[in-house]
């Protein structure tokens, strides 16, 4: 019996602790919106909840634990819409040749990448704006707790990149390091919609990933005629949110 009202007093407290954490990683990503790195402090968060500084020490000790814990929720975030935009793809492409349906998967979640800005922008903003800082923003201590939830996302793609030259989409080759240049690729690009601000007839960097993820899966070994039949495949899927 004690076993039990002990079980039963402890969760509601840990839901109370994780409830309470939420809104500390809420407050801090609005300030982040509003004023930037800069404008994150613990001072800051705790005005906006309306508490003292000090109470904030029990749930986070510094502004650098503060700011990995939200690069782990983005990080976390991030990888659990990816998982479940592929987990879309089999009902669609199902069908078809093993590396068609191969190639589709990776074509799906170069897309999925590019429509985070819409899809996910709190998570997304976060992410861009920890990586485009050339400061080192989080200890290495702090660095570390966080690695384990990257290399759990990067080992999805590049299991993807695996899949697909097993399926003879690709020719084989090192998976880890497609997934880092086709990540480095469709960064970038997301970046890029910046520019039709001043330029408004440039391409849109939707359009300028499709063109540079096939140039990649190209030179990957992927031929034409497998790449037009998976972007057919994908025809019939549009990402959460969109209309078909």
């Amino acid at each position: 019996m004690n076993v039990i009202h002990k079980q039963t007093a402890f969760v509601p407290h840990a839901r109370r602790r994780e409830d309470k954490t939420s809104a500390v990683l809420d407050a801090a990503m609005v300030l982040l919106a509003e004023g930037g790195l800069e404008g994150l402090t613990l001072h800051a968060v705790a005005h906006r909840l309306g508490i003292v500084t000090t109470a904030l020490y029990r749930y986070f000790p510094s502004k650098d634990a503060l700011l990995a814990a939200l690069q782990r929720r983005a990080v976390s975030e991030v990888h659990a819409h990816l998982s479940a935009e592929l987990g879309r793809v089999p009902s669609v492409v199902g069908r078809v040749a093993p590396e068609v349906a191969a190639l589709a998967a990776l074509l799906h979640a170069a897309r999925t990448y590019m429509d985070l800005p819409r899809a996910r922008p709190e998570a997304f903003r976060l992410l861009a704006l920890l990586i485009g800082d050339p400061r080192v923003l989080i200890a290495d201590e702090e660095a570390a707790r966080t690695a384990p939830l990257v290399t759990e996302l990067l080992v999805e793609m590049a299991r993807l990149f695996a899949l697909a030259a097993e399926a003879s989409a690709l020719e084989a080759g090192d998976a880890l390091g497609r997934t880092l240049t086709l990540w480095a690729t469709l960064h970038g690009l997301t970046q890029l919609e910046k520019l039709r601000r001043v330029a408004p007839h440039a391409p849109t960097a939707a359009a300028l990933a499709d063109e540079s993820v096939a140039a990649l899966l190209r030179g990957f070994g992927a031929t034409p005629n497998l790449l037009s039949r998976a972007r057919r495949a994908l025809d019939r899927l549009p990402l959460t949110g969109e209309t078909a």
